[in-house]
C-alpha cells in the first residue's frame, strides 16, 4: 500500500511537469489559429495595395558539393516576382570537390566565391567569410538559404514588406518539398510545420521571437552590424538566435515567404541528417542558458527572453509523446481516476498541438497516412537521443547529408 501511495504521487508529479510545456504548445496553438486569420487579412490588404520594392538583397547561398540540386534552387531564384536590379545571388562555393561553382557561373545574375578552409569549415564560417567580401556592397538586407531549396515567387516581396514595418531579423517558413515521397518525409512535414510554423507563428502573437532556423533567415544590414556573426557551431542559426535574444531583439516569422527543402528518403541519409539537427553545442548548458535568459528577462522585464526561455525548455516532440503515453498506461496500472484524467487531458493538449498543424497548411492525404508510421518514427527519434547523450562525437563537425532530387 506505502508504495503504491509513492508511485502514485510520483505519477502526479511527472504529468505535473509534462503539462506545464503542454500547456504553453498549446497556448502558441490558440495564438497561431488567431494569427493566421489576421495575417491572411493582413495579406490580401496588401495585395490589393502594393507598394514599390525597397530592400536591395543580397541572396546567400553556402554550397558544399551540391552539384546535384544547387541548379533547381538557381531556377527557382530566377522566377522571383521582384525587380531583378534590386537584388543580387551569390553562390559560396565552400570547400568543392566537384562542378558547383561551374555550375552556379551558368546562371544569370549569379556571382560565385569559391572558399577553400580546411581548417574553419562550415556554414557558419562560410557565412561569416562572405559577409567581409560583401562588406563595401550596398546591400540592405541578407537572404540565406540552403543549397537544396526551392522558393515561392513572392518571397522577396514578402520580406520586403517585413522590413519597411521595421523589422530587422525575419525567419521564412521552412518547410518539406518532397512531402509525399515517403513516410519519412511526411512525417517530417508534421514535425517541421510544429516546429517551423504554428510555433513561430503562435509567438508572433505573444509578443516573442521566433528562431532562426538556417534556411530562409533574413538578416537586415543594420542588425548584422550591431551584432556581428560569430556563430561557428554545427547549430550556428539558434546560437545567433540566442544572440539576438539576449539583446531583447525579436526575430519575426514571415509565413508567406515559403522555402521549401529537399528531405532525406533513406535511412543513412535520416541518420546524418537527424544526428546533426538534434546535436547541442557543446560548450554550452541548456539549463545553463535557460537560467540566464530568465534572470535578464526579469532584471528587464523582456518578454522576449522568458518565452525565449520556455522555448528552450519544452521537451522534444517524440519525447512528450512517448512520456505522456506511459504515463498514461502507469495511472492505469495504479488504477489511480486522477492520474488518469490528468493523463488524457496532457495527451489531449498533445494532440491539439498537432492538430494545429494539419489544420493550418491543409495537410495532404500522405501525411494522414503516413501518421501510421508515426510510432516507429518516435522510437527512431528516441534513439537518436539516446546516441547524443552518451556521445559527443557528433557534436563538433558538420555533416553533409547526402541527397538525391526529387
Amino acid at each position: 500500500m506505502v508504495i503504491s501511495h509513492i508511485l502514485t504521487w510520483a505519477l502526479l508529479a511527472a504529468e505535473i511537469c509534462l503539462a506545464f510545456p503542454v500547456a504553453y504548445l498549446c497556448i502558441l496553438s490558440c495564438s497561431a489559429l488567431i494569427s493566421a486569420r489576421k495575417r491572411a487579412s493582413e495579406v490580401a490588404h496588401y495585395a490589393s495595395n502594393q507598394e514599390p520594392a525597397q530592400t536591395r538583397f543580397a541572396i546567400l547561398i553556402p554550397a558544399h558539393n551540391e552539384e546535384m540540386i544547387l541548379g533547381i534552387l538557381l531556377k527557382s531564384l530566377s522566377q522571383l516576382d521582384y525587380p531583378q536590379n534590386l537584388y543580387t545571388v551569390y553562390v559560396i562555393a565552400d570547400n568543392c570537390t566537384d562542378t558547383t561553382a561551374q555550375l552556379a557561373g551558368q546562371f544569370d545574375g549569379v556571382q560565385v566565391y569559391e572558399r577553400f578552409d580546411e581548417v574553419k569549415r562550415g556554414k557558419g564560417y562560410a557565412l561569416n567569410w562572405i559577409w567581409q567580401q560583401l562588406e563595401n556592397h550596398p546591400q540592405d538586407a541578407y537572404i540565406i538559404l540552403d543549397a537544396d531549396s526551392v522558393v515561392v515567387p513572392t518571397f522577396l516581396r514578402s520580406m520586403d514588406r517585413e522590413l519597411a514595418r521595421g523589422a530587422k531579423a525575419l525567419q521564412a517558413c521552412n518547410t518539406v518539398l518532397n512531402v509525399t515521397e515517403s513516410p519519412g518525409t511526411a512525417l517530417r512535414w508534421v514535425a517541421l510545420t510544429l516546429m517551423n510554423h504554428v510555433r513561430p507563428l503562435g509567438r508572433n502573437g505573444i509578443g516573442g521571437s521566433s528562431t532562426l532556423t538556417g534556411n530562409g533567415m533574413c538578416l537586415s544590414r543594420d542588425i548584422l552590424a550591431r551584432y556581428p556573426w560569430q556563430a561557428f557551431g554545427i547549430a550556428e542559426d539558434y546560437q545567433y538566435y540566442l544572440t539576438l535574444v539576449q539583446h531583447s531583439e525579436r526575430v519575426r516569422y514571415v509565413p508567406e515567404a515559403i522555402v521549401r527543402s529537399q528531405m532525406p528518403t533513406t535511412f543513412a541519409q535520416m541518420r546524418t541528417q537527424d544526428v546533426r539537427w538534434e546535436a547541442a553545442e557543446p560548450q554550452q548548458s541548456q539549463w545553463h542558458t535557460a537560467l540566464q535568459l530568465l534572470r535578464t528577462g526579469l532584471s528587464t522585464k523582456s518578454f522576449v527572453l522568458i518565452d525565449a526561455m520556455l522555448e528552450l525548455l519544452t521537451p522534444p516532440l517524440s519525447f512528450m509523446v512517448a512520456s505522456c503515453l506511459l504515463a498514461f498506461v502507469a495511472s492505469l496500472l495504479l488504477r489511480s481516476p486522477l492520474e488518469i484524467i490528468f493523463s488524457n487531458i496532457i495527451l489531449a493538449g498533445l494532440a491539439y498541438y498537432i492538430a494545429t498543424a494539419l489544420y493550418l497548411l491543409q495537410a495532404p492525404r500522405a501525411v494522414y497516412k503516413a501518421l501510421l508510421h508515426a510510432p516507429g518514427f518516435i522510437l527512431w527519434k528516441l534513439w537518436v537521443y539516446f546516441v547524443l547523450s552518451r556521445s559527443r562525437k557528433h557534436n563538433h563537425e558538420w555533416v553533409r547529408t547526402a541527397r538525391t532530387p526529387s
